[in-house]
């Protein structure tokens, strides 16, 4: 089957990079284009002493406003880099899309629907995965099971 539409879930960690490469080697030999999204969710930026209760609520919703702008534009700088210059050193057309909130897998599944994906590679772990622990992620392994399309899991 020729890909002509690859979605790789980018979250920094060494999984989704070993997955960023793998789907550029599958671009490289079926001219596919890929797509890199990273999901930021709110649980992920929210400052710790808030969840303790030891800031005022107007306080903590600065903090998190802050935070979450911070976090936007360190997710664009790296998609930003993997899109137009990792992935264009290889030859290979990628772009780009950051969503804020939501479940992770499925807003992977959803911009799958969306820009008509014909395979997504994904890393098997993610930032909170453990790495002693051998066992699949449940971000890509829920993807896995609800995908429409081929899915190729990277360790």
């Amino acid at each position: 089957m020729l890909y002509e539409r690859i979605l790789v879930p980018f979250d920094g960690s060494k999984f989704a990079k070993k997955a960023l490469d793998e789907a550029i080697k599958i671009a490289q030999n079926t001219d596919s284009v890929l797509y890199l999204c990273t999901v930021i969710t709110v649980s992920s930026v929210i400052p710790p002493g808030s969840l303790m209760g030891l800031v005022k609520n107007k306080t903590a919703k600065e903090i998190h406003a802050k935070l979450l702008k911070s976090a936007k534009a360190e997710v664009e700088r790296t998609l930003n880099y993997q899109a137009s210059i990792y992935c264009k050193s290889k030859g290979v057309k990628a772009y780009y899309k950051i969503i804020v909130n939501g479940n992770i897998a499925e807003e992977i599944l959803k911009t799958a629907k969306q820009k008509l994906i014909d395979l997504i590679v994904i890393g098997s772990q993610g930032l909170h995965g453990i790495s002693k622990i051998k066992t699949l992620g449940s971000v890509s392994r829920r993807v896995s099971e609800l995908a429409d399309c081929a899915v190729l899991i990277v360790r």
